[in-house]
């Protein structure tokens, strides 16, 4: 058995990986909690891991210490997932491959290895990113953009008049009839008008047979606003980690848990 676990900048999701079964479990937030108060309630009847498979967009910091409680509570070094110029047939469009960040890296392997299509993942997180990728796994770049709640903050914070409580409980609707209906109603149709146009741009190099993906912790919030009709997978950085500890099962090598500044805060 595997754990796979996806740290997010908001959440921590985590599954299980046997042979032919991958068993998500509960979504946890971190809310600025260090991981050992998040891991231990969560897995202090798991038994010990085969493997402990990582994909951490937090910082090298919070790396260090999901390594070192790892290896305290089973004896297990943590193996952190690395973006590298190729891997199980996706090539990495990045002129320095390990600047592309572990989530979005994940995301391009799931693809490959469950559709074997043209596609774009779209992810809506702290940021909203999107990749294409061939049908033969050639990753073509991508591009980043504030998510939902970066968006918000950023008006909240630029102007004082505007006051948003609870941006997630209002109704989508074109026109709103109040300053919070407003900004919410702008900044959701702001992430949807970027997923819709880059789609069909994105078509026109990859061809009609091309295919739309959405992940990430707003896809509920933007998904039926598109016109695009993307395929919603909520958890594609889990199975770009399955696929990549089937992919190297036979050839395990334990990575170090620090890398430069610079790589560590790149989306």
């Amino acid at each position: 058995m595997n754990l796979l676990v996806d740290i997010g900048n908001a959440r921590i999701k985590w599954a299980l990986q046997t042979a032919d079964n991958l068993q998500t479990g509960s979504p946890m937030l971190r809310r600025n909690k260090v991981f050992k108060d998040i891991a231990r309630p969560a897995w202090k009847d798991l038994e010990t891991p085969q493997r402990v498979i990582v994909s951490n967009v937090a910082g090298t910091e919070y790396e260090k210490t999901v390594a070192t409680w790892v290896k305290r509570r089973w004896k297990v070094a943590a193996e952190f997932l690395r973006a590298s110029k190729e891997f199980n047939g996706v090539t990495n469009a990045y002129k320095e491959p390990t600047r592309l960040g572990a989530d979005r890296w994940a995301n391009l392997l799931a693809a490959h290895a469950h559709y074997r299509a043209p596609v774009v993942i779209v992810d809506c997180g702290t940021a909203i990113t999107v990749d294409a990728m061939t049908a033969d796994g050639r990753h073509l770049g991508g591009l980043i953009a504030p998510g939902i709640e970066l968006m918000t903050a950023s008006l909240t914070n630029s102007a004082p008049g505007i006051e948003i409580i609870d941006s997630e409980n209002h109704d989508i609707v074109l026109l709103g009839s109040s300053t919070e209906v407003g900004v919410t109603g702008g900044v959701l149709y702001t992430a949807v008008s970027l997923v819709d146009r880059v789609f069909i741009d994105l078509k026109s190099e990859l061809g009609k047979s091309a295919m739309q993906i959405i992940t990430g912790g707003d896809a509920g919030r933007i998904t039926p606003l598109l016109s695009s009709q993307p395929i919603y997978e909520p958890d594609l950085v889990l199975k770009g980690l399955a696929a990549f500890a089937r992919a190297n099962e036979t050839n395990i090598v334990e990575q170090q848990p620090v890398v430069t500044r610079a790589a560590a805060c790149d989306t």
